[in-house]
Parts: C-alpha cells; sequence; structure tokens
C-alpha cells in the first residue's frame, strides 16, 4: 500500500509545483491552491505550516478532508502525521490547530468555515468562502516561499 501511494500521490499533485505558494500568516502559513469550483463553493489546498503555527478555532460548516504528506498536526485530541487522513464533517467544531512540526497537507473543503471570534484579543468571527480564497490567491504575490521539498 505504501508503495502504491508513493507512485500515485506525485500524479495527484501533478502541476502543484508550477502554483505559487501564498503567504497566509506572516512567517508561518502559506498555501497553494490547486482548484476552486466557485458555483460549488468547494476548494483544494495545499497548506505548509511551520512548526508552531496555530490555526485558531473554527467550523466547518460543510464536510472537509485533510491529507497529511509531512510533519505532525494536532486537532483535537489527535495527532496527524504523514499519510493520515482526517474527515470534518459538516457542523464539526473544535478548538485551535497546532502545528507539532514544520507540516504540509492537502486539503479539500466543500463549502464555508466559520472561524470563531475571540474575545480575549477582540478578534471578531468572520467566514471564510471559496470565493475569498480564490480572490486572496488571485491578488497576492509570490513573496517569501517556504523551503520545504513539498511541490
Amino acid at each position: 500500500m505504501q508503495e502504491q501511494l508513493t507512485m500515485t500521490l506525485p500524479l495527484a499533485l501533478a502541476g502543484a509545483a508550477d502554483k505559487p505558494w501564498v503567504e497566509t500568516a506572516p512567517g508561518q502559513a502559506w498555501s497553494k491552491l490547486l482548484w476552486a469550483d466557485p458555483q460549488a463553493g468547494a476548494w483544494a489546498t495545499l497548506y505548509w505550516w511551520k512548526k508552531g503555527y496555530v490555526a485558531q478555532p473554527h467550523v466547518h460548516l460543510s464536510d472537509a478532508h485533510l491529507f497529511v504528506l509531512s510533519g505532525k498536526l494536532q486537532v483535537r485530541d489527535g495527532v496527524y502525521g504523514p499519510g493520515d487522513y482526517g474527515y470534518e464533517p459538516n457542523g464539526a467544531e473544535h478548538g485551535a490547530t497546532t502545528t507539532l512540526e514544520d507540516c504540509t497537507y492537502f486539503f479539500v473543503c466543500n463549502g464555508p468555515l466559520r472561524m470563531n471570534a475571540d474575545p480575549a484579543t477582540g478578534r471578531p468571527g468572520y467566514e471564510v468562502t471559496c470565493a475569498d480564497i480564490v480572490a486572496m490567491h488571485a491578488k497576492a504575490t509570490v513573496g517569501n516561499a517556504p523551503q520545504t521539498s513539498m511541490a
């Protein structure tokens, strides 16, 4: 199975090397938009997060899938590492996601995410939609791309 995965993965990510990394959190997180269907509200992205990056608590307003390519993420009480798959059903809510090691993962989201407000910092809650992701990548400039062996 591992050999089959190794042989298939580069094909699944064909063209990813030509897409730009977009910095989403200064010096901490980047993404590559691989595919988007604005009419359906769905998108597929590669994320590269540095060790120590923490994604804020949020609610999945649609099904989402992730597959870890390298590194480790802590989600709730579990740790996802290379080769691990995660599924978040519509309505799934969780606290912060912590990057335990520099991590690259593939993410497919079938609709918006609602980022929770943080009263302690005064940060308001907001939604992230496919249109937001597409717009961010369209206007971003290629900057400090992460040093990673992934596409």
